[in-house]
């Protein structure tokens, strides 16, 4: 009798005429729709500009891509770096990379045109539900996997063009345990959204969280290389985004409240 896992056969790609678009992209894309339609709520209920939240929205998401693809080279092959032509690619990209380089980059672009970092809590709102969404395309294409396993909610991909090892194994899904992840900080997170009443301290709780949780999960994954201590580069950045993210909530709380419009609860 065969093991009851959860199983999924769909192509990894869907061909409309010329055109051939990946479950990864898409997913992408529609998580980016979601996470923004909260974090616009969010911003209407602090009477903040959507317009100018969809500015910052956009600056993360170019900003997201360059940084997860340059990050992803200097973890695994820091050489390209210096070799321009491999810059560019359709795979190969590090989320921590476009995490910590959107934040970095909308951060900028906030302070820039004087808006007010209380955007970047709209943002993380919207973030966790946006995660679930877009990290279903990696779950189609069996992205991100771990060790084989015949638990329940292991994932056996059994489309010949799955990222997986071979389609006749079940594995831990990397992808499967983000969209977890994110479903339950969300579910813990948008209902209190109202009681991060401190600027930043609703963005440093989603980093702190997210980092938290993928530190628990690089346990169940094999795309990353072993650093130090048994634990690999993305447990380090994880550890790093807590102790950061801890800093900043301390921060957030001692910090006297701005006076400008923007910057109010």
């Amino acid at each position: 009798m065969d093991i009851a896992v959860i199983t999924i056969g769909i192509d990894p790609t869907i061909e409309l005429g010329p055109i051939t678009l990946a479950w990864h992209g898409i997913g992408i894309a529609a998580g980016i729709a979601v996470g923004a339609v909260f974090a616009r709520r969010y911003a209407s209920e602090r009477d903040l500009d959507r317009e100018a939240l969809l500015s910052a929205v956009i600056v993360i998401a170019l900003a997201g891509i360059v940084g997860a693809r340059l990050f992803f080279l200097l973890e695994n092959d820091p050489g390209a770096l210096l070799r321009p032509a491999d810059w560019f690619g359709t795979n190969g990209f590090a989320f921590y990379g476009g995490m910590i380089f959107g934040t970095a980059a909308a951060a900028l672009f906030l302070w820039r045109t004087r808006l007010g970092l209380r955007y970047l809590d709209a943002i993380a709102a919207g973030f966790p539900i946006g995660m679930a969404v877009g990290r279903v395309g990696d779950v189609i294409n069996g992205e991100h996997y771990g060790p084989p396993s015949d638990l329940p909610w292991a994932v056996r991909n059994t489309h010949p063009d799955a990222d997986v090892p071979s389609t006749a194994m079940a594995y831990h899904s990397g992808g499967l345990y983000e969209v977890v992840l994110a479903l339950v900080m969300f579910a813990v997170i948008w209902p209190l959204r109202h009681r991060f009443q401190k600027q930043l301290t609703l963005l440093w709780t989603v980093v702190g969280a997210y980092g938290l949780g993928r530190f628990v999960m690089f346990f169940y994954r094999a795309d990353s290389e072993d650093a130090a201590l048994g634990l690999n580069g993305a447990q380090w950045t994880s550890v790093a985004l807590v102790g950061i993210a801890a800093v900043g909530i301390a921060w957030a709380k001692l910090r006297k409240r701005g006076s400008s419009a923007s910057d109010r609860p």
